[in-house]
C-alpha cells in the first residue's frame, strides 16, 4: 500500500461511523468491544477516537475509565491504519497534562519495536512523536512507571524477552552492535523509573536496533518522517543523563549520524528542517560544554582508566627521564595528571584519549620523539593536546549557553579537528625551531591558521579543512600572522587588556549615566496620558470618539492639557511635571510652572507599555511651529576629568518635537510603577533615542542598570574605542603586553622584607 493510500483509507459513507456527541464511556466501552470484534469495527472506532482525544475534557474522562489501556492493547496487537490510528490517538493523549503515571515501561519498549519493525510512515511517524514526548518529558510530566513485567525481575525473564521478540527482526538482538556498548554499560534497573532518557535508554537496551534505524531515517524521503527522528536524536542527545552523556554520541557516531547531517545540511533545507538541524548542533555544542565543565578526578574510575590506557598506549614505562617519574613523561606539567585538565575538564580527557587509541603506534613515537629531546626543546603533548581543545572551544565560543545560528558542519567532527589542530601545533613547534618558552607564540599561530581556514567560505568539509590545514607552509601561516597587526591578534583575550577594558567599560558606564540624569534634569515634552485617555486614543478600542473628531476637537480647543512636561528635580529624588495646552518653550527652566510632584523612591519598576503608533500620535499631538524664541539648550560638555576616550554624546534635542516621526514606526512607551503596580507616570516617546535616554536614565537613576540597546551599544562602542586609542599609543611605543599572570622572581637572601604586587 503506497503511503497516499495508507493516509486516505478511511470508512465509507456507508459505514456506521461515532456520533460526535459520543460520551468517554461510550466509547471506552465502544473500544473494548471492538478489540474483540472484527477488524473493520476495531478500525472506525480507533479512527475516530483521534479527533475525540484532542478535547482535554474527553481525554481526562477518557483515561479515569480506562480507556488508555484499552488502547495499549490495541497498538500492541494491531496492524496497519488501526495502528495508525491508535498511534495517533494515543500522541493525543500525551499532549494533555493527565494520564501518563498509567503507563508501563512496556509500552515504551513496544513503541520502540514498532519504529524498528514497520515500514508504513504513517504508523512510525506517531510512533516517533510518542518517544519524543517522552524522552522530553519534565515537570509534572515526570510520573513513575508502575512495575511491570519487562522489569519487575530482569535477571529471570532474559529468556521470556527472548521468546516474545522472537517475532521481531533478530538483528534487535545482535550483541555486536554498536548499541550494545550502551547496554552492557548499565546497570541493574530498578522496578520503577521516571520520564526521560533512562526510559529511552533501557528501550535501546530491548531494542538495539533503534538508534541505527533513527539514523537511517535521516534519508527517508517522507519530509515528516526524517524530521522526527532528527527530533527525537536531538531529544536523547540534550536530555541524556551523566552516565551516557559521553557515550551516547560515541555510539550515533559509529553509525555515521553526522555524515547524514551533513548531507542534510548541504541539501538546501526548509526553514522548518534548517531550524530543527540548528538545534541539533545547538545540542551536541551544549553537550560539549557540559562535558567540559565536569572536572576531571582521581577518584572518578571512568577517568582514571582513560588515563592509564593513554599511559600504557604510550609505552614509555621503562625510560628514565630526569624530573619525571610518571605522567610528565607524556607531556603533562606535573605528576597530577587532573590538573592538566582545569580548562577542558573530561571532554578534554576524552579527546586526549581518542588522539592516543585512534593510532597508537603513532602515538608512541610521537612520545618517544619527544622524550629523547632536550627538555627546553620538548612539544609537551598533554599540554598541547588540552591548548588544542581549548583553541576550538574558543573557536567556536562554545558554553552552555551555546546557541548555533548558522551551519557549523566542521564542529560535528570534533575528534578529526582536534586531531588536525594537533598536527599542525607539533609541525608549527618544530618548523620554528622554538623552545618551551614559544608555546604561547605557537599557540597564536595555531589560532590564527584556524581561524582563517574555517572563516573560508570554501571549507565546509572536513577532508578539506584537514588537507588545507595539513598543506599550508609555516612560511605563509607567519606572514598572514604579521599582516594581523602582529602581536594584536591575540592581544585583547590577554588578562592586561580584560583590566583595562573593565576599567574603561566603567569610565564610560558613569559618562553615559551622568549624561541620561542630565537628560531628565533638562526635562523634555510628553503627550500628556490624562488627555488620551479622555479623549479616546486608539488604546481604548471600545471609544466611539472618531479619530477625525479627535483631530478636529484637539486643534480647536485651547484650554485643553495636551502636554505634560517632566523635569527631574535638583536633589534628583523627586519628579516634577506640569500639564499645558500648548507647548510654547522648548525647555522650561523654571520648577514653579511644575506644579506636581513623584517620589522616586516610591519607583519600584520601570515597564514597556506597547499602544497606538507614532502615526496616531503625531496626528493628535501636531508638531508646535518653530519659532525664534525657542533656543537650543545643548547639553553642557564633560569636566576635564571625564574620560577623554569618550566623546560626549550629541547635543542636538532628542524629545521629538523638533523631529517629525516616520509614520509606521512603533510607539516607545514606558512607564513607572510601584512595587505594587500601580502606574506613576507614564512617557510616549517620539524617538528611540529619547526612549533610551529616558528610560535609561531613570533606570540608572535608581541603579537598575540598562534597559536598551541603544544605549548598551553605545556603551560598548565607547568602551571599545578606549581600547583601541589605549592600544595605538601601546602599539606606538612597541610595549609588549604579558600573557596571563606575571612570574614572580624569587626572593632575594638576607633579611630584606621584599615584596611584590602583580
Amino acid at each position: 500500500m503506497s503511503e497516499s493510500e495508507s493516509t486516505q483509507e478511511r470508512p465509507s459513507i456507508g459505514e456506521p461511523i461515532s456520533q460526535p456527541a459520543m460520551t468517554p464511556q461510550a466509547q471506552t466501552e465502544q473500544l473494548n468491544a471492538a478489540a474483540s470484534k472484527d477488524d473493520k469495527v476495531l478500525k472506525m472506532a480507533t479512527f475516530s477516537l483521534q479527533k475525540y482525544l484532542k478535547e482535554p475534557d474527553f481525554a481526562a474522562e477518557f483515561l479515569e475509565r480506562g480507556g488508555l489501556e484499552s488502547l495499549c492493547e490495541i497498538i500492541k496487537k494491531a496492524s496497519g491504519n488501526t495502528l495508525a490510528y491508535a498511534l495517533n490517538s494515543f500522541d493525543s493523549l500525551l499532549e494533555h497534562e493527565t494520564g501518563w503515571s498509567s503507563l508501563t515501561e512496556d509500552v515504551v519498549i513496544d513503541t520502540a519495536r514498532i519504529i524498528v519493525n514497520e515500514t508504513l510512515v504513517t504508523i512510525v511517524r506517531p510512533a516517533t512523536a510518542i518517544l519524543i514526548k517522552i524522552v522530553m518529558a519534565s515537570g509534572p510530566h515526570r510520573h513513575s512507571f508502575p512495575a511491570s513485567t519487562a522489569t519487575a525481575d530482569r535477571a529471570s525473564t532474559v529468556d521470556d524477552n527472548q521468546q516474545e521478540d522472537s517475532t521481531t527482526d533478530p538483528k534487535d538482538h545482535d550483541a555486536a552492535s554498536p548499541s550494545s556498548q550502551i547496554t552492557a554499560a548499565s546497570k541493574t534497573a530498578s522496578a520503577t523509573s521516571t520520564f526521560g532518557y533512562a526510559t529511552i535508554q533501557r528501550a535501546i537496551e530491548r531494542v538495539p536496533q533503534l538508534l541505527p534505524t533513527l539514523v537511517q531515517r535521516l534519508q527517508s524521503q517522507d519530509y515528516t518522517l526524517c524530521l522526527n527522528s532528527l527530533a527525537l536524536l536531538t531529544a536523547m542527545i540534550k536530555m541524556v543523563s551523566d552516565e551516557y552523556r559521553s557515550l551516547l554520541p560515541d555510539t550515533l557516531d559509529k553509525y555515521d549520524l553526522k555524515k547524514y547531517i551533513m548531507r542534510l545540511m548541504n541539501s538546501n533545507p526548509s526553514d522548518e528542517l534548517r531550524t530543527q538541524l540548528l538545534e541539533f548542533q545547538t545540542t551536541m555544542g551544549q553537550n560539549y560544554s557540559i562535558r567540559r565543565k565536569t572536572p576531571v578526578s582521581l577518584q572518578n574510575p571512568e577517568d582514571v582508566k582513560l588515563l592509564n590506557e593513554v599511559w600504557e598506549a604510550a609505552k614509555v614505562a621503562n625510560i628514565q627521564v630526569p624530573g619525571a617519574r610518571k605522567w610528565k613523561k607524556i607531556g603533562f606539567t606535573s605528576e597530577n595528571p587532573a590538573r592538566q585538565f582545569s580548562r577542558t575538564g573530561q571532554f578534554g580527557l576524552q579527546r586526549m584519549h581518542t588522539v592516543a587509541m585512534t593510532n597508537p603506534d603513532l602515538f608512541s613515537k610521537l612520545i618517544m620523539e619527544q622524550v629523547h629531546r632536550p627538555e627546553s626543546k620538548r612539544c609537551l603533548f598533554a599540554k598541547t593536546c588540552n591548548e588544542c581543545t581549548d583553541l576550538l572551544f574558543s573557536q567556536w565560543n562554545i558554553n552552555t549557553g551555546y546557541i548555533a545560528a548558522e551551519f557549523e558542519p566542521i564542529l560535528l567532527y570534533l575528534d578529526r579537528v582536534q586531531s588536525t589542530t594537533l598536527r599542525l601545533f607539533f609541525r608549527l613547534f618544530q618548523d620554528m625551531g622554538a623552545t618551551t618558552a614559544d608555546f604561547s607564540k605557537v599557540s597564536a599561530l595555531v589560532r590564527s591558521q584556524l581561524r582563517a581556514v574555517i572563516k573560508t567560505d570554501g571549507i565546509k568539509d572536513i577532508n578539506e579543512f584537514e588537507r588545507v590545514m595539513d598543506s599550508t607552509p609555516y612560511e605563509y601561516i607567519r606572514n598572514r600572522r604579521l599582516k594581523e597587526l602582529e602581536w594584536a591578534d591575540d592581544l585583547l583575550g590577554r588578562d592586561a587588556i580584560k583590566h583595562l577594558r573593565s576599567r574603561l567599560n566603567k569610565q564610560s558606564y558613569d559618562f553615559i549615566k551622568k549624561q541620561r540624569i542630565q537628560c531628565l534634569i533638562r526635562g523634555a515634552w510628553f503627550p500628556n496620558p490624562s488627555y488620551l485617555a479622555r479623549s479616546g486614543s486608539v488604546s481604548m478600542p471600545n471609544s466611539n470618539i472618531s479619530m477625525q473628531d479627535l483631530i478636529g476637537t484637539s486643534s480647536s480647543s485651547n484650554n485643553i492639557k495636551r502636554w505634560r512636561y517632566y523635569k527631574l528635580s535638583p536633589s534628583k529624588k523627586a519628579l516634577q511635571f506640569g500639564d499645558f495646552a500648548e507647548a510654547q518653550e522648548l525647555v522650561i527652566d523654571d520648577y514653579e510652572l511644575l506644579p506636581h510632584k513623584i517620589d522616586l523612591a516610591l519607583v519600584g519598576d520601570i515597564r514597556t507599555i506597547r499602544k497606538a503608533n507614532n502615526a496616531t500620535i503625531s496626528s493628535m499631538f501636531p508638531v508646535p511651529p518653530s519659532s525664534t524664541s525657542l533656543q537650543m539648550h545643548h547639553l553642557e560638555p564633560p569636566s576635564a576629568n571625564a574620560n577623554p576616550l569618550t566623546p560626549p554624546l550629541s547635543a542636538t534635542p532628542t524629545d521629538g518635537l523638533l523631529l517629525p516621526p516616520s509614520s509606521g514606526q512603533t510607539v516607545l512607551s514606558f512607564g513607572l510603577y510601584t512595587a505594587n503596580n500601580k502606574m506613576l507616570a507614564e512617557f510616549r516617546c517620539r524617538s528611540s533615542e529619547q526612549h533610551s535616554e529616558w528610560k535609561d536614565g531613570f533606570s540608572m537613576l535608581l541603579d537598575k542598570g540598562i534597559t536598551s540597546k541603544e544605549t548598551a551599544a553605545y556603551l560598548h562602542s565607547l568602551t571599545e574605542i578606549g581600547v583601541k586609542v589605549k592600544l595605538l599609543q601601546i602599539a606606538g611605543d612597541r610595549v609588549e603586553v604579558p600573557h596571563g599572570n606575571l612570574e614572580v622572581p624569587p626572593l632575594p637572601s638576607g633579611q630584606s622584607r621584599f615584596y611584590f604586587d602583580v
